[in-house]
């Protein structure tokens, strides 16, 4: 199952995105957590400001990254 969607041209380099790079070298958790962990700490300095597109985006982003573990490593984490 696909995950929201592919990532932007921007992050294919010949044609493989990282994403699948760090699954294929089995560091997708530590990517994904890692990630949540980042959008999470950046998004603590805008709680004042929750209105901003750019928080919700942040939302997002973690809860993207949430979904990618939930579908690629399911319970086996």
């Amino acid at each position: 199952m696909e995950v929201k969607q592919r990532g932007s041209d921007h992050y294919k380099t010949g044609g493989v995105e990282p994403i699948d790079l760090y699954e294929a070298g089995e560091m997708l958790q530590d990517f994904c957590l890692s990630s949540i962990i980042k959008y999470a700490f950046r998004n603590r300095s805008k709680l004042a400001t929750t209105s901003t597109p750019k928080f919700r985006q942040d939302l997002e982003k973690i809860k993207h990254y949430c979904d990618i573990l939930l579908d690629r490593i399911g319970g086996d984490f």
